[in-house]
């Protein structure tokens, strides 16, 4: 009593000794290790200035103080991808490279490691839709025939239309029936720095106010034309959710609030009108069904009723005889429900197809428009105006 007892746990001599050997081992080894590292230097400082290695001495670690590593994009037509270029700026070589990229490799990362030692190494990308993406590169350079590498970082910027293959101006290839075309108020300049900074060219107009550029995709070969004269711009396609792309991409890169535009697209609208059709076609039959389920439903309420009667009256002849007819029924609307079921899943396709035509339309424009696209084309959805619905998709305002 009166006394507080100790708080501090005094150790014993023994694991005192224990814990001193302990940090004295660790000690050690980083001192063999820095040992180590150090004669790796000093071996490549002599034989950076004899140009010879003694026997005996670590490996070549040390490359030259002016390496650097370069990066661009090539295409790659025979595979349908683009290569990303990675070379040193002398006699080393690439080892192997890490690339990191959101939504672009499975795991979100990449690994490649070359089989021969070259001082250039190509990694294939083909992304499976158009999107910009930042790469994280991690590269290891190390000199020939040796174990240690030095790690390079670098950012890398791959182009949204990384996949499209510029084309040459007198290149034999037809231009698309298909196009859009809007009044730009920032003329060819900002249109050639848009296609510089979209795509894998460096395109310089020749005239301030006209450009003219083809591509060519690696995806499914079909062709792209841009044309701007004046202040016009066309974008000619087949592909009507890639000329959304290319319009949002344009007036997201010159901040460009407000644009209206006028589509051309025969084919897809041939297609819509196919999908229209074929709404109304399964609408059709969806109420054919459900009335006929109706029909059939009051048979069995009918049934059910003449059966409960038999069964209290005792005639059990009649009793199996309504049953049958209630188990055939069954069989009925067990077939008639398979049919709505289908039915209800191809109308929802078809729906949504509509829905997503929707949607490419609104994107041919920008601000205001593109929302007055929406509201006009489910007003007339609604109105089951199919000639007021193409005309909004093709001007971009109801008549």
């Amino acid at each position: 009593r009166g006394y507080v007892p100790n708080a501090v746990v005094n150790k014993s001599d023994e694991a005192m000794a224990e814990e001193e050997e302990q940090t004295i081992a660790a000690l050690n080894q980083a001192k063999q290790e820095l040992q180590y590292e150090l004669k790796n230097y000093e071996d490549n400082m002599r034989h950076m200035r004899t140009g010879q290695m003694k026997q005996g001495e670590g490996q070549l670690m040390m490359l030259p103080i002016d390496t650097a590593i370069s990066c661009q994009w090539e295409v790659d037509e025979e595979n349908k991808c683009v290569n990303l270029a990675i070379n040193t700026n002398n006699t080393t070589v690439v080892r192997g490279v890490v690339i990191h990229a959101d939504q672009l490799f499975e795991g979100e990362s990449l690994f490649t490691c070359p089989k021969q030692q070259l001082s250039d190494l190509k990694v294939p990308i083909c992304p499976p839709k158009d999107a910009a993406s930042d790469l994280f590169l991690k590269v290891f350079v190390g000199l020939r025939n040796s174990d240690l590498f030095n790690l390079f970082e670098q950012n890398y910027k791959m182009p949204k239309f990384s996949m499209y293959v510029p084309l040459k101006r007198d290149a034999d290839v037809a231009k698309p029936a298909s196009n859009v075309t809007f009044r730009f108020p920032d003329k060819a300049a900002m249109v050639c720095e848009w296609l510089n900074s979209s795509f894998n060219i460096n395109y310089d107009s020749k005239t301030k106010d006209e450009v003219f550029v083809s591509f060519r995709s690696l995806r499914d070969g079909l062709p792209l034309f841009v044309e701007v004269n004046g202040v016009k711009v066309t974008i000619s396609t087949d592909n009507m959710e890639l000329a959304g792309d290319l319009v949002q991409d344009l007036a997201e890169f010159t901040s460009v609030q407000q644009l209206p535009s006028v589509a051309h697209f025969p084919d897809a609208m041939n297609e819509f009108r196919e999908v229209l059709q074929a709404v109304d076609d399964y609408n059709q039959t969806r109420l054919a069904l459900a009335a006929g389920v109706a029909d059939v439903s009051n048979q069995v309420k009918e049934l059910v009723v003449r059966a409960e009667d038999s069964r209290i009256l005792g005639d059990l002849k009649l009793l199996k005889r309504t049953y049958t007819k209630l188990w055939d029924l069954n069989r009925e609307l067990l077939a008639e429900h398979a049919k709505r079921t289908i039915n209800q899943e191809a109308l929802l396709a078809a729906l949504k197809k509509v829905n997503q035509m929707i949607q490419k339309a609104a994107r041919l424009r920008v601000g205001p428009e593109k929302t007055a696209v929406i509201s006009a084309c489910r007003e007339a959805i609604k109105n089951n105006n199919t000639e007021v619905l193409f005309t909004v998709i093709a001007t971009g305002k109801a008549p």
